[in-house]
Order: structure tokens, then C-alpha cells, then sequence
């Protein structure tokens, strides 16, 4: 049973690191995209769904709570991530 925990672990790691690491860069773009719609970039859009765009003022606050949702998701599975390597280590 232990091996097979062990086995489940070893290929749940990297495929959580890989999410990790997107979710953190995700936030990261999506803060630099409100900055950067906000202060005159033209070519970035912003919508919720297909034809309801968000105005530009409103850019930076809704980027940041989209970076914040996307924060808060990624301490979850840096979370599952530390359990998988505490599993393996014993």
C-alpha cells in the first residue's frame, strides 16, 4: 500500500508544481494587464463573458481580484504539493 502511495505521489508532484508555477505567473500577468489597460494599452481586452467588456477604469480592481482568486488557489496546491513530499519522505 505504502508503494503505491508512494507512486501516486511521485506523479502527482510534478503535475502540481507545473499548476503551481501557472497560477503564481497567471497572477503576475493578470496584475500587469490591468496596469497596463489602464494606462493607455489599447490592445489588451478585458470581458467577464463574450461581449461584456469591462471599462477601462475599472481594469486595475479587476485584475487584482482575479490575481487574488488565482493567489489563493495556487496556496492550495502548494499545499497538496508539501503533503505529497511530506508523504514521500516517511
Amino acid at each position: 500500500m505504502k508503494i503505491i502511495q508512494a507512486f501516486f505521489c511521485l506523479l502527482a508532484i510534478p503535475v502540481l508544481s507545473i499548476l503551481y508555477v501557472g497560477l503564481m505567473v497567471s497572477a503576475l500577468i493578470s496584475i500587469l494587464a490591468g496596469i497596463l489597460r489602464t494606462f493607455g494599452l489599447d490592445k489588451i481586452e478585458m470581458s467577464i463573458w463574450q461581449g461584456v467588456n469591462i471599462p477601462v477604469p475599472l481594469s486595475i480592481p479587476f485584475s487584482l481580484i482575479v490575481s487574488i482568486l488565482l493567489f489563493f488557489s495556487s496556496l492550495y496546491v502548494k499545499r497538496s504539493m508539501t503533503f505529497c513530499i511530506s508523504k514521500l519522505r516517511y
